[in-house]
């Protein structure tokens, strides 16, 4: 236990600072909770939202025993723990974390001064913060008073089982995660996969951006949640990392603590842009992650692209073995024409995208295949220069491809052979293309499904699609249950 006297300190540096505003945030007092069951007053101020619990670092640092190292900079807390005293869903999974582990967490600067999400994790930092909203309070409980226990983070968890084909969206992340309290549940969306985790150093560091709420609400909507882990399509960087086996595993320390701390579903592994060289020892990673997140009893998905001629992009990956070890392979049946493509094109015509297929299934199991569709095109702009076009393109949503058609009055026609509308116009003497990625079009890939008999879709990206996406692919992917929802419409009108 720390000495108390340093609590007139903190009094004295924290009630001078300034308080946040904005309606949804509860400014509290903080009191600490002492050896013999006395509360203290510190002065210090913690927010709370929607459940979650934001203190100052500068306390957290001082009742916590663990080394914790704020970057302001990057609005990022690193926390050191060499002999973890906490427990995962298993003693195996406890073996894995005997060497250390650093983890890090998003921080919120508020006035200035950096705050940490206490959410969850008391049973890292052996704090426990309990917010009192009626007294605008919060008291904070050292794990010195409340004498040493081994806490165990989560409990096994079942194994996901899922009705019809499966229904996946990945949620980009930039910055902080969406705010799923507010948005209506998608009826027929079965897994959310935000980009929360990515590989930045040669050591195996993974930039942590997870939200517990976000979890929380999801699993409310009945959704699961599969975070994904990239490898920033840095191949120089994941060479380094797959000739180093103890980055390896520090990498994979990383995700069994944070796929216990969040309560995650499973892990959408995203390694691309990887030398062909490395196939085995990527192929040797996966199975060490897998063997990990099977003792968590969560599901490890893999992504991959198309069969093709490309050594970075498509050579670097053993289909077969990734399809044996993998729970799920997302392909993805996108960018026919890159953003960096010399000619015009669509994204995923039907054609490109049925031959890609039946090719990917040479090598991986049919009930393990999701095919990946995008929610995105392209709009290809055309300039005729000494005889030669030049092509640049920019990538689009669905509402903003609509909208650039009727700004400029273009036709949409159909193409039978791209299973697409196709709509130019011409402006200031360039010429304008644009291939779309509409209902119809995502209508013909999703049959695909059922010509191949897939698992189901995972689209990119969440918010590039309209309204109606949704039910389309609910027809598509659960037919059954689309003809209730629909005879249930009848009834009521």
């Amino acid at each position: 236990m720390r000495s108390l006297l340093v609590l007139s300190f903190f009094g004295i540096f924290f009630l001078f600072t300034p308080v946040v505003s904005g309606a949804q945030w509860l400014e509290s007092e903080v009191f600490v909770t002492d050896a013999w069951g006395g509360k203290v007053e510190t002065g210090a101020k913690a927010f709370v939202e929607r459940g979650e619990t934001w203190l100052p670092v500068e306390m957290i640092k001082w009742y916590s025993d663990e080394q914790i190292r704020v970057d302001l900079a990057e609005k990022r807390a690193y926390v050191t723990i060499d002999t973890p005293r906490f427990q995962l869903e298993t003693e195996n999974l406890d073996s894995v974390l005997k060497q250390g582990i650093v983890l890090n967490f998003p921080l919120k600067i508020i006035n200035g001064k950096p705050y940490l999400n206490m959410f969850n994790l008391d049973r890292v930092l052996g704090i426990t913060a309990k917010p009192r909203n009626e007294e605008r309070s919060v008291e904070l409980i050292p794990e010195s008073s409340l004498g040493y226990s081994a806490f165990q983070i989560n409990k096994p968890r079942q194994k996901a089982a899922f009705t019809g084909k499966i229904n996946i969206v990945w949620d980009h992340v930039g910055g902080e995660s969406r705010n799923l309290g507010n948005e209506r549940s998608i009826d027929g969306l079965d897994v959310l996969s935000p980009t929360w985790f990515t590989v930045v150093n040669e050591e195996g560091l993974v930039l942590n951006k997870a939200d517990e709420r976000y979890v929380a609400d999801a699993h409310e909507k009945k959704y699961k949640v599969w975070a994904l882990l990239s490898n920033g399509f840095d191949r120089e960087l994941t060479k380094k990392i797959l000739q180093n086996e103890k980055a390896q595993q520090n990498i994979i320390r990383q995700v069994a603590l944070y796929v216990s701390l969040y309560n995650l579903d499973g892990i959408n592994l995203d390694f691309e842009n990887v030398y062909e060289e490395d196939k085995e020892k990527l192929t040797f990673f996966v199975q060490q992650l897998a063997t990990v997140l099977r003792e968590q009893n969560v599901t490890l998905s893999i992504d991959i692209t198309l069969p093709s001629s490309s050594s970075f992009w498509s050579r670097c990956y053993d289909r077969r073995e990734l399809g044996r070890i993998a729970d799920f392979v997302m392909v993805m049946a996108y960018d026919e024409h890159s953003r960096l493509s010399p000619v015009s094109g669509s994204v995923a015509s039907l054609g490109w995208v049925d031959k890609g297929l039946a090719a990917t299934l040479v090598e991986v199991p049919k009930e393990k295949l999701i095919m990946g569709i995008p929610f995105y095109t392209r709009e290809w702009e055309e300039t005729v220069k000494e005889g030669s076009v030049k092509v640049q393109s920019r990538t689009l949503s669905m509402a903003q491809a609509e909208q650039k058609i009727t700004d400029n009055h273009a036709k949409p026609v159909w193409l039978e052979d791209k299973g697409q509308f196709y709509a130019e116009y011409a402006k200031e003497d360039k010429r304008y293309r644009i291939w779309l990625e509409d209902g119809a079009s995502i209508k013909l890939k999703a049959e695909l499904v059922h010509k191949y008999g897939l698992a189901g879709v995972a689209s990119w990206r969440k918010d590039f699609e309209t309204e109606e996406i949704w039910d389309i692919l609910k027809a598509a992917l659960k037919p059954a249950s689309a003809k209730i929802d629909h005879r249930a419409k009848k009834a009521k009108k």
